[in-house]
């Protein structure tokens, strides 16, 4: 493993914005990982009955009011009653992970409840239609959608938008910015928080193949993973597609959290080297020997307690 991390950091050594833990996981987290592997075998792998693996109330302490999208989805408004003195206005647009393929009913709604709990801010988390059924650039026109509705129909200032997401959120709010940026349009400037996106379609990042065998959550065949998402493999450099490949000039100051035995970690360094080389603030916090978006999934667990003070450090809030 040692001489992975030295082909995947050999890039990054002196990086002013890099952080690299590189210390075993507590023994909390490790205790509890095998757990959530155990659970997530029983999550559904299409969509429909996600609510029953969900707890679907909402917590002491937090309001959820269910706003309807077009195709049948919805935004989830979560307003925590104990607000960030910081919070200044600011809300959160949260797009959740899920593969592109599941998690409206789940991760949208648990991961939202949490950021509103950790952060003290409103949140509005957006559906989006799943592939293979919906392939690009439908999810995306969803994030979208979502956005023009916070924007014009709610009347946010898009300078007081946060933009967070994991995995395949990852990918869209990075997309969303891309095509946002492409249309003149204002960006959510108030700040963005990347965890372990998936930002490299082409799968050329180092880790996809360093950490292909380590990864504890992922082996992936991306050829299948394409066909999966595009209609047209040889798309996968388009920067909506991959935003790795697109011109991050004008983004929001953002952090980034990945996990180094993850497939997806180069994206994160990637990322954060990209911007750091535009002027713009960056941090990149990188554990050792974490799930994928161990977080978002485990709020319960002292690292996820350091990412959320790091997230709130970084945002001033």
């Amino acid at each position: 493993m040692s001489e992975v991390l030295d082909k995947l950091f050999e890039d990054y050594k002196d990086a002013p914005w890099l952080t690299h833990i590189e210390s075993d996981p507590s023994p909390e987290a490790q205790k509890r990982m095998p757990e959530l592997m155990k659970e997530l075998e029983g999550y559904p792998m299409a969509p429909g009955n996600e609510l029953d693996f969900l707890d679907d109330s909402t917590p002491d302490g937090i309001t959820r009011e269910d706003v309807d999208a077009p195709h049948g989805l919805h935004l989830y408004h979560y307003e925590p009653q104990e607000k960030n003195p910081k919070a200044d206005g600011r809300i959160i647009y949260y797009v959740h992970g899920g593969g592109f393929m599941r998690g409206n009913e789940y991760w949208c709604r648990f991961n939202a409840i949490h950021q509103a709990k950790n952060l003290g801010l409103p949140v509005y988390a957006c559906e989006y239609r799943y592939t293979p059924e919906n392939k690009y650039p439908k999810g995306v026109d969803d994030v979208e959608w979502g956005w023009n509705y916070l924007v014009n129909d709610l009347g946010f200032d898009p300078k007081k938008i946060i933009i967070t997401g994991e995995s395949a959120g990852g990918t869209y709010e990075m997309a969303l910015m891309l095509r946002l940026k492409r249309q003149g349009r204002e960006l959510p400037s108030a700040g963005c928080v990347c965890m372990s996106g998936f930002l490299d379609f082409a799968a050329e990042s180092p880790s996809y193949t360093l950490n292909q065998g380590i990864d504890p959550l992922f082996s992936i065949d991306f050829s299948e993973t394409m066909m999966f998402y595009l209609d047209d493999a040889s798309m996968s450099h388009e920067p909506e597609v991959s935003p790795k490949y697109g011109d991050f000039t004008g983004f929001p100051e953002t952090i980034f959290f990945a996990d180094d035995t993850e497939v997806f970690v180069s994206d994160a360094l990637i990322g954060a080297d990209k911007l750091h080389k535009l002027g713009i603030r960056t941090e990149a916090y990188i554990t050792h020997g974490l799930t994928h978006c161990y977080a978002f999934e485990m709020p319960e667990l002292p690292e996820s307690d350091t990412c959320y003070r790091l997230m709130r450090e970084f945002l001033g809030l």
